[in-house]
């Protein structure tokens, strides 16, 4: 039996802001007979501004989708809204994949990228680079272009930029910060089209977000689509996202479904603890990027490196209920080893201040200089019982 979409009752909400939103809701809902076309016309109706407001903002939309699709009663009606949700994809990979380019690197050497090998089954080469070109952004209309700094690292030989009308461009790299992932590089070039900003401060956890990358055909644009999960992530420069990254598109933008600027995306490396293509994804986002912008264009041309206080452990789960970081592994010619930490200690202190977890030692050693010393409290067990330790240690800069 076919419901009567006709019968339901949509409420309205009298918001001077929004009449073109509930507008767009209600001719959605009447025109049940092709609720995808009336959908994705109403969309288009509002422009811009209104277009992020209801797809990326709106529970309203979302719900009535998912009403529509269950309601409609047939698999055509279903198929509608697929569609209408795939050319809105195109309209968006088309129009912000002008302002992305992809990146070919001919290298001498790629210790990075080369993540280890195995026997067949093992699948040890999904984390190796693969070739082919990666992604980047297009960040000033004069030539300056951001990327993931996984992207261009290694020992370079030469990197070639192609624009999205097919020019081929000799790049130099320029700044790298290891913290934030990110590589700035330099064309000579004039009137590159760059993307609108959006205005973060009005993003909301559960926005529609998409990926735009050219990889692995320079001239294919792809886009990835899903939703922002989080807005603080990677010590608050970060926003986070299920859109799938990969080594491909990483360094492209993350845009809202207005084709505005959130972020680059970044933080896709090899071994990783999300990996690529896990759906949990993260992009740089601009506000952070601008704080950091004229260091990374200062010169030599491989400009200055942004260094993060690193002592050399893997951290293991702590038992339940037990506040610190307990040691996994100690690595080589670290400062953990220098010190004489040992696996199996409980880090439960770290420069005069409590540690309660993996995310607060991360925070104070990110608030201290490479280089500089500080002491460590741990917990060592010996033998039965469990001693307190004062340790020093000199933070050394992350190799990683």
């Amino acid at each position: 039996m076919r419901p009567n979409l006709r019968s339901l009752r949509f409420e309205v909400p009298a918001s001077s802001s929004q009449p073109p939103a509930c507008a767009a809701v209600a001719t959605a809902a009447s025109a049940w007979r092709r609720p995808a076309e009336a959908l994705e016309t109403g969309i288009w109706a509002l422009g811009a501004a209104h277009f992020t407001d209801l797809l990326a903002r709106s529970f309203q939309i979302a719900h009535l989708a998912a009403i529509l699709m269950l309601l409609a009663g047939t698999a055509s009606a279903q198929d509608e809204i697929a569609d209408a949700m795939a050319r809105t994809l195109r309209k968006v990979r088309d129009s912000v994949a002008k302002s992305v380019v992809a990146i070919e690197v001919s290298r001498t050497e790629d210790p990075e990228g080369e993540a280890g090998s195995g026997p067949s089954g093992a699948h040890q080469d999904y984390y190796n680079r693969p070739a082919g070109p990666a992604s980047g952004t297009v960040l000033t209309a004069d030539g300056f272009i951001l990327t993931s700094a996984f992207n261009v690292s290694g020992e370079i030989r030469r990197i070639t930029v192609i624009l999205s009308n097919g020019a081929r461009v000799e790049a130099k790299r320029l700044g790298v910060d290891r913290n934030l992932d990110l590589a700035l590089l330099k064309i000579e070039a004039k009137g590159l089209p760059i993307l609108p900003r959006a205005k973060l401060e009005d993003a909301r956890v559960g926005d529609f977000v998409a990926v735009v990358g050219r990889a692995p055909e320079a001239h294919a644009p792809t886009i990835n689509q899903g939703i922002l999960s989080a807005l603080g992530r990677q010590k608050g420069t970060a926003v986070q996202t299920d859109a799938e990254l990969n080594y491909g598109n990483v360094g492209g933008p993350l845009v809202n479904l207005a084709g505005e600027l959130i972020g680059v995306t970044s933080h896709i490396l090899p071994r990783a603890p999300w990996g690529q293509s896990s759906g949990v994804g993260f992009a740089i986002k601009m506000a952070e990027i601008d704080k950091v912008l004229e260091e990374l264009k200062k010169p030599p041309e491989i400009g200055s490196t942004t260094k993060e206080p690193w002592i050399g452990v893997i951290a293991a789960e702590a038992p339940k209920g037990t506040d610190g970081v307990l040691v996994d592994r100690i690595l080589p010619n670290s400062p953990a080893e220098e010190a004489g930490l040992d696996p199996g200690d409980l880090i439960v202190g770290a420069a005069g201040r409590p540690v309660k977890s993996l995310d607060g030692l991360k925070a104070i050693l990110a608030s201290k200089k490479v280089g500089e010393e500080i002491e460590l409290s741990i917990r060592r067990a010996k033998g039965a019982a469990t001693e307190t330790k004062k340790i020093k240690i000199k933070l050394a800069d992350n190799p990683n």
